[in-house]
């Protein structure tokens, strides 16, 4: 199980009190989200702007690390008052909490993939320094960011991001990037698609499923790893049925 930005429906999404709370309840993989800060350091947050999980404005990279851990991360607009003690997290604090207990996910979201590769290579160094190499999935949409990560590691695993596309280019994209895991979003899964991930030696994966009744309509396809905003549901619901 895959818990996307943690426990993200009942944690603040991207808090370590969300990834506590995945990590306490099973989950085997960590998922979230990277941002550089303006003194260029990874940090864990989805959105490149911070009004809507953080009491604060703006782009995350016009605030340094320092100013970033100012803010309350407890994403007010849901959960109130209750997590207002939450911080935006650096990368090197998710991995430290879930070295030895988790894998995790990293993302490179689309709009933060710029031409100079910065955040690329921080993450890298990152988790070097962790030395979790053998831990962590890097992710993306964007195709540029997992080729520029595949030139700065080889060795760290690559997984590639899809909303919308056929069977083919799911497949020529996991070649062109030289990853065997991809992860189509639920609404592509299909029977011609799975086939042609296993004829090409691929990994499926995919994401977000919530509901216990869709992971089970989900279950003829054994997917690598699903991702869930409540996957302490989900995996209650796999215990269950044994």
């Amino acid at each position: 199980m895959i818990a996307h930005r943690g426990d993200s429906a009942h944690r603040p999404e991207n808090t370590l009190a969300s990834f506590r709370n995945a990590l306490a309840i099973g989950a085997e993989f960590l998922e979230l989200d990277v941002q550089l800060s303006r003194d260029g350091e990874a940090v864990v947050l989805h959105d490149g702007t911070l009004e809507r999980t953080t009491n604060g404005t703006g782009p995350v990279g016009a605030l340094s690390l320092a100013e970033l851990k100012g803010l309350s991360a407890g994403y007010p607009e849901r959960f109130g008052d209750a997590y207002r003690d939450e911080r935006i997290p650096a990368l090197a604090e998710v991995l430290a909490l879930a070295r030895g207990r988790a894998r995790v996910m990293i993302e490179f979201k689309k709009e933060s993939v710029l031409d100079d590769g910065i955040l690329e290579a921080r993450v890298i160094a990152v988790v070097r320094e962790a030395g979790m190499e053998t831990e962590v999935v890097l992710i993306s949409f964007e195709r540029r960011a997992l080729t520029r990560l595949r030139t700065l590691d080889p060795a760290i695993r690559r997984g590639h991001l899809f909303y919308r596309a056929t069977p083919e280019e799911v497949v020529a994209g996991a070649r062109e990037v030289e990853t065997d895991l991809v992860m189509p979003e639920k609404g592509m899964l299909s029977d011609g698609l799975i086939s042609a991930c296993r004829a090409a030696g691929l990994k499926p994966a995919t994401w977000v499923v919530d509901d216990p009744g869709e992971l089970l309509a989900l279950e003829r396809f054994e997917l690598y790893g699903i991702g869930s905003n409540r996957p302490g549901v989900l995996l209650d619901a796999i215990r269950k049925r044994g």
